[in-house]
């Protein structure tokens, strides 16, 4: 083999690599969410006022709603949705659905868009397919109650998920009152 040939393989082979390894990169980064930022939060009325949690009835197979007082001392969308949340959760292990454990979760609001970072643990807690479904829409309904926003994308412990037990999650949620 000629010394020419040798040299050109080689810098094909580097090039090769170089290319190989920023592609790798870049779809590592592209498959990453990273947590939204924002500078101004959106405010809310300044008075109590009355919204929904939903919370899973597993023998019948449905949603049960119920309402909270939405405190008027709460100032962002933000802190209306921790307070749902909260309440939602409080809820749910009342009714044993969920361990009595600290669990903790995140929201983020962009557009009309939801991103509610939970907890493995919640979705966990299901033994069977209906009952994640039933638990997720929990949350779904529970968050779209509030008026402004189309959908919920579900991230678990920080990351986009596929699915947890039974349940596909990888796409985003809408209100669905017919469950």
């Amino acid at each position: 083999m000629s010394k020419n040939l040798k040299i050109t393989l080689s810098i094909l082979s580097l090039f090769a690599l170089i290319t190989g390894t920023y592609s790798y990169k870049v779809t590592k980064i592209s498959n990453t969410i990273t947590p939204i930022t924002y500078t101004e939060k959106e405010k809310v009325q300044h008075e109590d006022y009355i919204s929904y949690i939903y919370f899973p009835n597993f023998n019948s197979a449905t949603l049960t709603k119920e309402e909270v007082k939405i405190s008027g001392k709460l100032e962002t969308k933000e802190e209306v949705y921790y307070s749902v949340i909260n309440d939602l959760i409080l809820k749910l292990k009342s009714l044993n659905i969920l361990e009595d454990k600290n669990f903790s979760f995140e929201i983020y609001n962009k557009n009309k868009d939801i991103y509610l970072d939970l907890d493995s643990r919640i979705l966990l807690s299901a033994k069977e397919a209906q009952q994640e479904v039933l638990i997720i829409y929990s949350f779904v309904n529970s968050l779209l109650e509030l008026s402004g926003n189309d959908r919920v994308i579900l991230l678990v412990d920080g990351e986009k998920s596929d699915k947890i037990n039974f349940v596909n999650i990888s796409n985003f949620y809408q209100k669905n009152n017919s469950i």
